[in-house]
């Protein structure tokens, strides 16, 4: 079971909700980290570039894997995310790529998504420690009304 969050990207004030700051949330984590899919404004991970990022992410069926002192590191440098993919998983041997081609999930913590500079989406596997506070954290900052 999951629990799902869904906001805007624009906050009230019509600022943009990135990615740095939705992870600030997160609590500091030992699981493996995964960007799937990304288009968006900024720098790549490491000394990448955004070009050379993108083809990476694309040209391995695990994405771009990272620790999550690098994924807080390349959302650093993000200055808005289009579309965006990110998955979270306690090892890497569960980023199983014929499940995330099919849109299988199963297995991951988190799953952020980005879509069309529009809305966030994170799912949070109901079984981590602290899922419903994340999820009610989330809610309660990006003011997500529940009914």
């Amino acid at each position: 079971m999951r629990e799902v969050v869904e906001f805007r990207m624009h906050d009230t004030k019509g600022e943009i909700v990135g990615l740095d700051s939705l992870l600030a949330l997160v609590p500091d984590n030992n699981w493996t980290w995964s960007v799937l899919e990304f288009d968006g404004i900024g720098q790549g991970a490491g000394s990448l570039g955004y070009a050379e990022f993108r083809e990476k992410v694309g040209s391995s069926p695990q994405g771009y894997v990272m620790s999550w002192a690098q994924v807080r590191e390349f959302a650093a440098g993000v200055r808005q995310c289009f579309d965006l993919l990110l998955v979270a998983a306690r090892d890497r041997r569960l980023l199983d790529p014929e499940r995330f081609a099919a849109g299988d999930f199963t297995g991951c913590l988190m799953v952020l998504t980005a879509s069309d500079s529009t809305w966030w989406t994170v799912e949070i596997d109901a079984d981590i420690d602290g899922a419903s506070g994340l999820a009610t954290g989330l809610r309660t900052h990006y003011g997500v009304n529940t009914e």
